[in-house]
C-alpha cells in the first residue's frame, strides 16, 4: 500500500470473522464486518482507521476472480505461476517435482474452500516444462 512515508507493507491475517492487521511489521489492531452497520468494515483501533478503506478494497479483490491467482499461489507453494488463458480459464503451473495426481486431487477437494464466486472457472493444472495437464472445473 502507498502511504505518506512511502510504500507500506500490509499483512492481514484472518482469525474467524476478524482480520488482524500489521503495517510495516507493527500490529495496528483488528477489523471486521459489522452486521449492525450493514456489513461495513469497522475497528476499535483509531490508528487503524485511516487504512481501513484501502485494506478493505484489497481484501475484496483477494477473494474475487481478480485476486484468485495470487490467493492460489499464496496457499500452495507447489504453484510456480498462474496465467489467465481466457476469462474462464486459468493455467496453473506447478513445480516439476510435484506429484501431479496427488496435487490435483487435493486441489480439487480444497479449491472451493479458498473463495466462492458464481462464475464458472476452469483450472488447467500442468507441470513446468510438460504438456500434460489436468482440468479442474469450478462451479
Amino acid at each position: 500500500m502507498a502511504g505518506d512515508e512511502g510504500i507500506i507493507e500490509a499483512v492481514v491475517e484472518q482469525a474467524g470473522d476478524c482480520y488482524s492487521v500489521h503495517l510495516n511489521e507493527k500490529y495496528l489492531g483488528n477489523m471486521w464486518k459489522d452486521e449492525q452497520r450493514g456489513m461495513q468494515w469497522t475497528t476499535t483501533e483509531p490508528e487503524l482507521e485511516p487504512y481501513m478503506w484501502e485494506i478493505s478494497v484489497h481484501l475484496s479483490e483477494a477473494f474475487s476472480r481478480k485476486g484468485y491467482p495470487s490467493l492460489l499461489m499464496g496457499a500452495y507453494p507447489e504453484i510456480l505461476a498462474t496465467n489467465w488463458k481466457t476469462n474462464e480459464t486459468l493455467e496453473v503451473v506447478i513445480k516439476e517435482n510435484t506429484d501431479m495426481e496427488v496435487f490435483t486431487a487435493f486441489l480439487k477437494d480444497e479449491v472451493l474452500n479458498l473463495v466462492t464466486f458464481e462464475e464458472h472457472l476452469d483450472l488447467i493444472v500442468k507441470k513446468e516444462n510438460d504438456s500434460y495437464f489436468i482440468i479442474i472445473g469450478i462451479n
